[in-house]
């Protein structure tokens, strides 16, 4: 009796064991081919190659793999997003006017995409807005200076009003007042205030969810480093 007992225990153990390992399958192959994760799991990893990449070559590779995920995904705002985004750094990055504006076309297509999908209003999206403004602006300074700095501007009010402990909004001011001519209220001590508030800001700021744009921390210490030095 105690034999068959065990032989009964024994076998509903192993029949537990074999539906909870079922389960587990489910719940791996669910995982797996759960679209959003999926999308998810591409972004990270695409965002990731494109801020790792070293040349030229590397960093169009990995913003041509950001579209491929915005192509995939045209629904989705993160996925026009980093596209938009990748393809707004490549033209800071390129020397040729004409390619910068090559660049920055495609990235504008991107950008609106991404405000279509979002809806409503989102801090982000003003944010990389008034990034691809001040992209524009590099090409042509003089003859552009005007007409995207104001746009540039009201990017970065309406990102403020929304998420005023956004650091990108400090890191992109920063760099405007960087790049300003000293005589127009610019240079390297009058960069430094806004560097040093979204140095504050990145410090407190997640990097957990591709979903949560966490980007510009590296580029933004770069530069206050930068400042530093010249008025030394």
């Amino acid at each position: 009796m105690k034999k068959l007992t065990f032989l009964i225990i024994a076998y509903s153990i192993l029949c537990a064991v074999h539906v909870l390992s079922q389960e587990n399958k489910i719940d791996t192959i669910k995982s797996i081919t759960d679209p959003k994760q999926q999308l998810k799991e591409d972004l990270k990893a695409g965002v990731e190659d494109f801020d790792s990449a070293k040349t030229m070559n590397d960093w169009v590779s990995a913003s041509n793999h950001l579209g491929l995920i915005a192509n995939k995904y045209t629904d989705d705002w993160a996925a026009n997003y980093y596209a938009c985004y990748s393809l707004t750094v490549l033209s800071y990055m390129e020397k040729n006017s004409k390619k910068k504006d090559g660049y920055l076309d495609n990235a504008e297509v991107y950008l609106k995409k991404a405000i279509e999908d979002y809806k409503t209003e989102y801090d982000e999206i003003y944010v990389l807005s008034a990034m691809y403004d001040n992209a524009r602006i590099a090409v042509q300074p003089m003859a552009r200076y005007k007409s995207f700095g104001d746009l540039f501007n009201q990017n970065i009010e309406k990102a403020t009003s929304l998420q005023p402990n956004n650091p990108r909004i400090y890191y992109l001011k920063g760099n405007s007042v960087y790049y300003t001519p000293k005589m127009f209220g610019g240079g390297a001590k009058k960069a430094i205030p806004e560097f040093e508030k979204a140095e504050a800001l990145y410090n407190n700021e997640s990097k957990d969810d591709i979903y949560k744009p966490y980007w510009g921390e590296v580029q933004n210490q770069q530069m206050l480093d930068k400042c530093r030095k010249e008025i030394k």
